[in-house]
Protein backbone atom coordinates (compact mmCIF):
# COMPACT_ATOMS: atom_id res chain seq x y z
CA UNK A 1 0.00 0.00 0.00
CA UNK A 2 1.40 3.35 -1.03
CA UNK A 3 -0.38 6.50 0.08
CA UNK A 4 0.45 10.12 0.86
CA UNK A 5 -1.41 12.43 3.22
CA UNK A 6 -0.65 15.88 4.54
CA UNK A 7 -0.16 16.41 8.23
CA UNK A 8 -0.55 19.72 10.02
CA UNK A 9 1.82 20.56 12.85
CA UNK A 10 1.73 23.47 15.25
CA UNK A 11 4.16 24.63 17.92
CA UNK A 12 1.97 25.10 20.98
CA UNK A 13 2.33 27.93 23.49
CA UNK A 14 3.57 25.52 26.17
CA UNK A 15 6.56 24.59 24.00
CA UNK A 16 5.18 21.23 22.88
CA UNK A 17 4.15 20.32 19.36
CA UNK A 18 0.79 19.03 18.21
CA UNK A 19 0.00 17.44 14.89
CA UNK A 20 -2.76 15.65 13.05
CA UNK A 21 -3.69 14.23 9.67
CA UNK A 22 -6.96 15.90 8.61
CA UNK A 23 -7.93 13.13 6.18
CA UNK A 24 -7.40 10.33 8.71
CA UNK A 25 -9.76 10.73 11.69
CA UNK A 26 -8.11 9.96 15.00
CA UNK A 27 -4.53 10.29 13.74
CA UNK A 28 -3.09 12.95 16.03
CA UNK A 29 -0.11 13.33 18.33
CA UNK A 30 1.55 15.69 20.75
CA UNK A 31 5.09 15.71 22.03
CA UNK A 32 8.23 17.63 22.83
CA UNK A 33 9.76 17.68 19.35
CA UNK A 34 8.59 17.93 15.79
CA UNK A 35 10.54 14.75 14.95
CA UNK A 36 8.55 12.86 17.60
CA UNK A 37 5.28 14.13 16.12
CA UNK A 38 6.25 13.11 12.59
CA UNK A 39 7.22 9.63 13.79
CA UNK A 40 3.97 9.13 15.71
CA UNK A 41 1.76 10.49 12.94
CA UNK A 42 3.45 8.28 10.34
CA UNK A 43 3.17 5.19 12.56
CA UNK A 44 -0.46 5.79 13.47
CA UNK A 45 -1.45 6.64 9.89
CA UNK A 46 0.11 3.39 8.62
CA UNK A 47 -1.71 1.39 11.29
CA UNK A 48 -5.05 3.00 10.42
CA UNK A 49 -4.55 2.46 6.68
CA UNK A 50 -3.60 -1.18 7.28
CA UNK A 51 -6.87 -1.67 9.18
CA UNK A 52 -8.85 0.00 6.41
CA UNK A 53 -7.23 -2.21 3.76
CA UNK A 54 -7.75 -5.35 5.89
CA UNK A 55 -11.48 -4.55 6.02
CA UNK A 56 -11.58 -4.19 2.24
CA UNK A 57 -12.56 -0.53 2.41
CA UNK A 58 -11.26 2.19 0.09
CA UNK A 59 -8.57 4.51 1.41
CA UNK A 60 -9.69 8.04 2.29
CA UNK A 61 -9.15 10.57 -0.47
CA UNK A 62 -6.15 12.76 0.36
CA UNK A 63 -6.63 16.52 0.41
CA UNK A 64 -4.42 18.70 -1.74
CA UNK A 65 -2.22 21.32 -0.11
CA UNK A 66 -4.57 24.03 -1.40
CA UNK A 67 -7.51 22.42 0.41
CA UNK A 68 -5.81 22.55 3.82
CA UNK A 69 -5.99 25.50 6.21
CA UNK A 70 -2.91 27.66 6.65
CA UNK A 71 -3.56 28.12 10.36
CA UNK A 72 -6.03 29.41 12.89
CA UNK A 73 -6.28 32.10 15.56
CA UNK A 74 -3.32 30.46 17.39
CA UNK A 75 -0.95 30.70 14.45
CA UNK A 76 0.20 29.09 11.23
CA UNK A 77 0.45 25.37 10.64
CA UNK A 78 3.40 23.59 9.15
CA UNK A 79 2.27 21.24 6.40
CA UNK A 80 4.21 18.06 5.95
CA UNK A 81 3.49 15.38 3.37
CA UNK A 82 3.62 11.91 4.92
CA UNK A 83 4.55 9.29 2.33
CA UNK A 84 3.29 5.99 3.70
CA UNK A 85 4.27 2.73 2.12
Amino acid sequence: MDASYYSLIRHAQDGHYVGWVPDLPGVMASGVSEAEIIYRLSRDARELLDKIVAKGLPLPKPSTADELPLGDHRGRYRRLLLVLG
